[in-house]
């Protein structure tokens, strides 16, 4: 009987939790699986793992986290016996019931035994569970799926100019150059502008935060945001960091300070680029030496005009904006988290 660390249940949360996943292992639709019981005590206070109905059917599910052994089939027969009795005092739906049996390992021979004992025996993979109990969960968590580019504009105040020319409805058409629509992009993604395509064209218009933002300029020619300015757009993020890949890569740098912050205080800008590119997932995506710098500078230098951290030659500090914006981000996260599992 091979041993193993993990508990069994670990298992029997996923399996009773995530159905699809018992489903694929035991070779029936999910749809139409239900569970009735677990850990239900029989006599003599043993303890059936799992009781589901399929269709018009029972299954008695014994789960173990070990290789086969003769011994579980008298224990799923005691178990098989207990529900008949209860199925006698109408205390179970009367019907057929079918038995199961779980193992990490089993051979050939194990399985013709439980056979001969109407058991079906499965043998299921423990790193296959778990990794599609996690998947599944990193699917329903939408900022796991967020992909950001490493693409963007060096500074945010980059974008006032080209707002402006879309509150006067410019013809953005004829300017060519991928940088203009770069900057559209990220006004895009901060909430700031909105775009729809008509045929082969983008139409512009701002957005009511965009609107606003622009009511608090002083002067149209200023080619920089005032502080009000910038407070708005960073209220903004603290509250929608999973808004848009830029929203929560900009979240992901004051988050990304904090957890290096642990083991050293200020922290230093290499030591945060190699984390940050790997914490966003980007380690193979973004190949290039090239490609990693310049997508951490650019999140950087946004999180640092917004008012969230401080960059002091390679050092790098968390403002008490930042730690704010830091416990709403975190707070979020967690609701995302738990709404995922719903």
């Amino acid at each position: 009987m091979k041993q193993t660390d993990i508990k069994e249940k670990v298992i029997e949360d996923i399996f009773t939790t995530n159905t699809g996943i018992l489903a694929n292992i035991i070779s029936r639709n999910s749809n139409e699986l239900s569970l009735v019981s677990r850990q239900k005590i029989l006599g003599n206070r043993r303890i059936l793992d799992m009781l589901y109905l399929y269709k018009n059917e029972l299954l008695l599910i014994e789960l173990k986290v070990v290789s086969f052994y003769n011994d579980i089939i008298d224990q799923v027969n005691d178990y098989y016996f207990e529900l008949l009795e209860l199925q006698s005092q109408s205390k179970l739906i009367n019907t057929k019931i079918n038995k199961i049996i779980l193992v990490t390992d089993a051979n050939n021979e194990n399985k013709l035994l439980c056979k001969e004992n109407d058991i079906e025996l499965i043998k299921y993979d423990l790193n296959v569970v778990l990794s599609s109990y996690y998947n599944d969960f990193k699917e329903l968590s939408t900022f796991f799926n967020i992909t950001p580019q490493a693409r963007g504009v060096s500074s945010l105040k980059l974008l006032k100019q080209q707002m402006i020319k879309v509150s006067q409805n410019y013809d953005f058409s004829k300017e060519r150059v991928h940088t203009s629509k770069d900057k559209l992009s990220v006004a895009n993604m901060l909430g700031l502008v909105d775009v729809k395509k008509i045929g082969n064209r983008n139409f512009f218009s701002l957005t009511r935060l965009g609107k606003n933002l622009l009511s608090l300029g002083d002067n149209i020619d200023d080619n920089s945001f005032n502080l009000a300015q910038y407070d708005l757009i960073s209220e903004f993020i603290k509250e929608n960091p999973f808004f848009s890949h830029i929203t929560f890569s900009i979240m992901s740098v004051v988050d990304t300070i904090f957890l290096l912050s642990k083991a050293d205080y200020p922290v230093k800008y290499d030591t945060f680029q190699d984390f940050f590119v790997r914490s966003l997932g980007k380690d193979f995506t973004w190949q290039t030496n090239q490609a990693k710098k310049l997508g951490t500078q650019h999140f950087l230098s946004y999180a640092t005009e917004l008012g969230f951290t401080q960059k002091i030659g390679n050092l790098l500090y968390l403002t008490p904006i930042g730690i704010n914006a830091l416990l709403t981000f975190q707070l979020n996260r967690s609701i995302k988290l738990i709404n995922a599992r719903k």
